[in-house]
């Protein structure tokens, strides 16, 4: 007679309760958290509520970061019984260039131990809302970034050796990108966080959101939460957003944050993963230097690329010969001789 198979029946943790009074509550014309953000509407993002159960699975415990496309928050997975953190995009991202990136990375078989300084996706799942569509990604929860660190120092700037240790982290990780032809293109202190090593921290929030509900304000019928920071130990710098990657060897077009932005870039040229190079080199000067390390406006208002490429010149000299033959754009700004 044939053996039954039983499979091991699964404990689904009941969602808990979280008060809806007793927090601080924010002068509705007050503008906070993902407001701040440049073209920023409310009515792309998601009317997230603390407690509130995703996919019959994921309780949100408390808002831990934001961006111009998304909130991320540290949730309960209450099959599992764990932490992770959902990051939840916006309706008008139509084309999620960063799941395909990842999905890149999953059919990479190369071993490298970049691997490691890179944010795993775990999951995703779609949620919907009154305007459309939301993209949800579930990851490992991860510490404040590098940037609200470095704002925690005195004169926020940082000892030469630390600066050092978590750029030969970056460069590992960047190295496995590159070897999976990924180019990050906006690596910045804002995208690079610290690793948790004690996990009680996760709990630590659960049970503060709990006893004292973050302060938050309310439009309409929508809220919006102040995000809480988490430490919990440093672990090391772990590479994350991946939503203006690039999957390919050469590239075209606008890309880069306009601070870190490469010169081929300005220039209309044809890119590669050198231009992430460029970016660590204006990392690290920033972790070191109280002032960024050129001028890109020609008043406090208007961004002007003449104003950035000059500033380049005056600090690095003439572009190279081979450098100003590749674009057209390179007359409007130095003529044959290299000169500005």
């Amino acid at each position: 007679m044939a053996s039954r198979q039983f499979s091991t029946p699964v404990t689904v943790l009941p969602p808990r309760e979280f008060l809806s009074t007793g927090f601080e509550a924010i002068n509705p014309s007050q503008i906070v958290e993902e407001e701040r953000l440049p073209f920023y509407n409310r009515n792309h993002y998601y009317p997230m509520r603390i407690g509130e159960v995703l996919k019959d699975r994921y309780q949100i415990l408390a808002k831990v970061g934001y961006g111009t496309s998304s909130t991320v928050w540290l949730c309960r997975d209450l099959r599992k019984q764990s932490y992770w953190v959902i990051k939840v995009h916006i309706t008008t991202l139509k084309y999620n260039r960063e799941l395909e990136v990842y999905k890149h990375l999953a059919s990479v078989t190369i071993e490298h131990s970049g691997r490691l300084y890179i944010r795993q996706l775990e999951d995703s799942f779609k949620i919907k809302s009154r305007n459309g569509e939301h993209d949800c990604f579930v990851m490992t929860p991860l510490g404040m970034s590098l940037r609200t660190f470095q704002q925690m120092q005195p004169d926020s700037i940082f000892e030469q050796s630390l600066v050092k240790s978590a750029l030969d982290q970056v460069l590992i990780g960047v190295d496995f990108l590159h070897d999976a032809d990924v180019i990050h293109t906006d690596l910045h202190s804002d995208n690079l966080l610290i690793a948790i090593t004690d996990d009680s921290i996760l709990s630590t929030v659960e049970e503060d959101e709990i006893r004292t509900p973050s302060a938050r304000k309310q439009v309409g019928d929508t809220f919006i939460y102040i995000s809480r920071y988490m430490l919990g130990g440093a672990g090391p710098l772990t590479i994350c957003d991946l939503g203006q990657a690039r999957v390919g060897k050469e590239q075209s077009g606008i890309a880069m944050p306009v601070l870190y932005r490469a010169p081929e870039v300005i220039l209309n040229m044809k890119w590669d993963n050198s231009v992430d190079i460029w970016s660590l080199g204006l990392l690290a000067w920033d972790l070191l230097e109280r002032e960024s390390l050129f001028r890109i406006y020609n008043n406090e208002l208007e961004l002007n690329d003449a104003y950035h490429l000059a500033a380049m010149t005056s600090l690095l000299g003439p572009p190279p010969p081979e450098f100003l033959k590749r674009s057209k754009e390179t007359s409007k700004y130095w003529n044959i001789d290299g000169r500005f």
